[in-house]
């Protein structure tokens, strides 16, 4: 994909040219891509393909919706860079898998009272944390929500509510919910969470 900015010759220009170019528009700019291509073999779509198309169109959708709730809407809006709608980042927010980018573990003794940190990205923010404390076998040792620190959905803490003697082996298994209401899971060994 090729892309044009203040060019006289293709300044506006949209639509296709034969049967391999397309031009369109994206705010100041002029896109030029390659014509996509009907699946011309007669062939189903595999299982896989077909759940690929089928998030792509839950993520519309989920866009679509994003857009017409005004707060919502804005939030996208904030986040959109020059060539970017709203549309597109809720759109990508649908797709973005939250990521634990550091987990602070060093004041956790296997005591209750000890204190987790986390620091969250994602496109919009997360909106809820839960953390299963496990043991090297998969055992549950306890579970309980993450509280927010700030608006932005980043920054996190959890308060250890039950002892565990054997710390250093244990493991964390982090739920996050993220705006679009898609849950990720990702498992974290102790002393292991800082980036």
């Amino acid at each position: 994909m090729a892309k044009s900015r203040d060019n006289v010759v293709m300044q506006g220009a949209s639509g296709r040219i034969g049967k391999t170019l397309v031009f369109r528009q994206k705010g100041d700019q002029t896109i030029i891509a390659r014509t996509g291509k009907k699946r011309a073999d007669g062939k189903p779509y595999t299982e896989k393909q077909l759940k690929v198309q089928n998030r792509f169109l839950d993520a519309s959708l989920y866009a679509k919706k994003a857009i017409l709730d005004i707060p919502l809407k804005a939030l996208y809006e904030a986040k959109a860079n020059i060539n970017q709608t709203a549309y597109n980042v809720a759109f990508k927010d649908y797709f973005t898998a939250p990521t634990v980018r550091r987990l602070d573990d060093r004041n956790y003794f296997g005591e209750i009272g000890d204190v987790i940190k986390l620091m969250i990205k994602d496109v919009l923010k997360v909106t809820h944390v839960t953390i299963d404390i496990v043991d090297s076998s998969d055992t549950l040792i306890e579970t309980g929500v993450a509280t927010a620190l700030d608006e932005g959905g980043i920054e996190w803490e959890y308060i250890v509510k039950a002892d565990n003697l054997d710390y250093e082996n244990t493991r964390y298994r982090i739920s996050m919910v993220d705006t679009p209401e898609n849950t990720t899971v990702v498992l974290v060994e102790y002393g292991q969470g800082m980036i």
